[in-house]
């Protein structure tokens, strides 16, 4: 597993005693102070706990908060844990960071000709990367970096929302993934340490969770650009913006550019769109599943590697050598992946060998505040260009559907100051 680590970094035992109170506070007289007072952290207020979560009021415990170092884990899994979206997230950046000596993990269970195969395509990976480094940005030469590579990030959670991805990590989704249930035993054996019993509680409530489909049939490698499918909109988002308008009394009737430029646009949040989002890359979807105001499908990395199909970057397409080495990775890891499966290797396995630039399809639902954000950050000319494109069409589908909203939208400088600083493009849009 090439010590693939989990570790609670910062744990605030002081939180016991807050979330002991807020069992209280509800059925006891005094204030909120007074009521602290009588929580020692101890195991009455544990007992305590325990008999609360039992009964499914689960929210005294979000109370207590953890930071996580993720060391060396695959990319792979950092994808698995950050589509936890109740969490916050800082992942080295694979657009601005040299990983040529990064390493990759190697899944347990492999017999000795699978690791063999395996070995063979992630090291002719890694040499296709740095090859590349040499000819194209970083941010372009990443695509050809499987999703074995070591990642490192910090994660910052609350307690119940830890349980739950435990939970899907050793019963759940995660289940079958070595390496996913390994960093799910050891964050539970840390976290049993500070509150023992209640995940062991929350695991015997756990329900099932279907399995998705993974297809270990491995189509030929093809070239695809992202695109973007509005698959639901409101009939008359406007009318219905004006209503809630109406119904705050915040704003007279057709206020919109008012509306987008308030400190808290609640209005927005009555109109919801859902999207198919084709054809992005998995590094691309890295900046999807980030976005937490939202509701997504994601299909397993597996799904990726399985169609087969892959974004060529631009300074790669405009440059001979480097698309020549491009298209070779892909087609060569197709191979290696085709040979893996001859071998009889374990699709949850065979899912390391996907690559960055390798392609898939999400669903993804978000309501019109949060469209605002994603836009800001993912129209601007700093954004990186996959997912500038691919937001760009999502917005032009919006603005075709409702330009007096969506036509509005863009980058940051639309809406006030660069937020980029010295990194500004120095060319800012057109106010609103």
């Amino acid at each position: 597993m090439n010590n693939s680590r989990a570790v609670i970094v910062v744990e605030n035992r002081e939180a016991l005693r807050v979330a002991a109170a807020s069992a209280r506070i509800s059925t006891q007289q005094g204030t909120a102070l007074e009521i602290m007072d009588r929580s020692l952290g101890d195991e009455k207020d544990l007992k305590l706990l325990n008999k609360v979560l039992s009964s499914g009021h689960k929210s005294i415990i979000e109370h207590q908060t953890f930071s996580i170092a993720f060391n060396d884990v695959s990319v792979l899994a950092e994808q698995f844990i950050i589509e936890a979206r109740l969490a916050s997230y800082t992942v080295k950046s694979r657009r601005y960071v040299d990983f040529s000596g990064a390493g990759y993990v190697v899944p347990e269970g492999l017999s000795d000709a699978q690791k063999g195969v395996y070995d063979a395509a992630m090291g002719a990976r890694f040499e296709d990367y740095q090859k590349l480094l040499a000819l194209v940005p970083k941010e372009d030469a990443r695509f050809v970096l499987p999703y074995c590579l070591r990642s490192n990030f910090f994660m910052t959670v609350n307690a119940r929302e830890l349980i739950a991805l435990i939970i899907a990590m050793l019963v759940g989704r995660g289940k079958g993934y070595p390496e996913i249930e390994a960093l799910g035993a050891q964050l539970k054996e840390q976290f049993d340490a500070l509150y023992p019993g209640v995940i062991d509680a929350e695991l015997t409530r756990a329900r099932a969770c279907a399995p998705s489909p993974l297809s270990t049939e491995i189509s030929d490698p093809r070239e695809a650009m992202g695109d973007a499918e509005l698959l639901s909109a409101p009939e008359d988002a406007l009318a219905l913006l004006n209503a809630a308008l109406d119904f705050s009394g915040r704003y007279p009737e057709n206020a919109v550019r008012s509306l987008l430029l308030d400190a808290r646009p609640r209005e927005l949040e009555m109109l919801h769109y859902v999207f198919r989002v084709k054809h992005i890359s998995l590094a691309c979807l890295t900046h999807f599943a980030r976005h937490r105001i939202q509701s997504s499908v994601i299909p397993p990395v597996l799904t990726a590697l399985a169609g087969g199909r892959y974004v060529v970057p631009q300074t790669v397409r405009e440059h001979p050598e480097a698309l020549a080495i491009y298209r070779h990775a892909f087609e060569d890891q197709a191979q290696a992946a085709k040979r893996a499966v001859d071998g009889h290797i374990q699709p949850e396995n065979l899912s390391y060998f996907s690559m960055s630039g390798h392609q898939l399809d999400i669903l993804l639902a978000m309501n019109a505040r949060e469209l605002m954000h994603f836009m800001k950050l993912r129209t601007c000319s700093r954004a990186q260009w996959e997912i500038q494109g691919v937001a760009g069409r999502m917005l032009e589908e919006l603005a075709k559907r409702t330009p007096e909203i969506f036509g509005l939208y863009g980058p940051s400088c639309r809406f006030g100051p660069c937020p980029e600083g010295r990194m500004s493009c120095g060319n800012p849009r057109e106010r609103i």
